[in-house]
């Protein structure tokens, strides 16, 4: 199986394999399912990224710069650093009532961290806390928002919330801004749901809505086989 991440060109049907997966293609293709995401032009300057932002959000951004937040990316992660990600993220995903990472999404980070497609990024206050996580697909070119993560301790409280949420939006800043120095050509922010406050805050990074498609494609009944064995190992994470 071969899987392709941000397709900008049909495939040749000799370069096909019995099945082939497909992570926001720009490519039209009737049998993977179209979503929304935002794509961000990072080949504007880093002054036209920032007045492209929502003017309460520029305002945040500005706010969290002046805490002492630090930020860490993991450019070369370890199997151990995915352990410690999904660690993190299935305590926020068990208090925000959502897909926990399993194994198979581990095996997956691990596949790309191979690949060195795979970059994780932290942001720890002045005691070293780990606050917000973010973890992404990139080709050298398009860079795609895979996971993000909040402390999922600091929620109880309105002044922690607050705090959290500057940290998030610097975060992704920042992000955007590394990959931006890195010469990348466009930031993806991981898709568009039917949740208005997920919606809402990434539309607030000041990027355009586009089309993409992703699933899996069976090219034969190998292909329909390995697709329904997958289902069965998901399910059973």
């Amino acid at each position: 199986m071969n899987t392709y991440y941000f397709l900008k060109e049909p495939i040749l049907n000799e370069q096909l394999m019995d099945i082939g997966g497909f992570t926001h293609s720009l490519v039209h293709n009737k049998n993977l399912q179209q979503f929304e995401t935002v794509h961000i032009d990072l080949t504007k300057s880093e002054e036209e990224l920032l007045q492209k932002l929502h003017r309460t959000n520029r305002k945040q951004i500005n706010k969290a710069s002046r805490h002492n937040f630090h930020i860490l990316v993991i450019d070369k992660p370890t199997i151990a650093d995915i352990r410690a990600f999904q660690k993190f993220y299935n305590h926020f995903a068990k208090f925000t009532n959502t897909y926990s990472c399993n194994s198979f999404h581990v095996n997956t980070m691990s596949k790309l961290k191979d690949k060195n497609a795979l970059v994780i990024t932290q942001l720890l206050n002045e005691e070293n806390e780990i606050l917000c996580y973010r973890v992404y697909i990139s080709d050298g070119d398009t860079v795609f928002s895979l996971y993000s993560a909040s402390h999922f301790r600091l929620k109880e409280k309105k002044e922690e919330k607050r705090l959290l949420s500057l940290a998030s939006r610097y975060l992704l800043w920042r992000n955007i801004l590394y990959f931006k120095d890195l010469n990348l050509t466009i930031y993806d922010m991981g898709g568009l749901t039917a949740n208005e406050n997920i919606r809402s805050f990434k539309m607030e990074f000041g990027g355009e809505i586009t089309p993409v498609y992703s699933g899996y494609e069976a090219n034969s009944l190998v292909g329909k086989l390995v697709l329904w064995v997958r289902t069965i190992k998901m399910r059973k994470g």
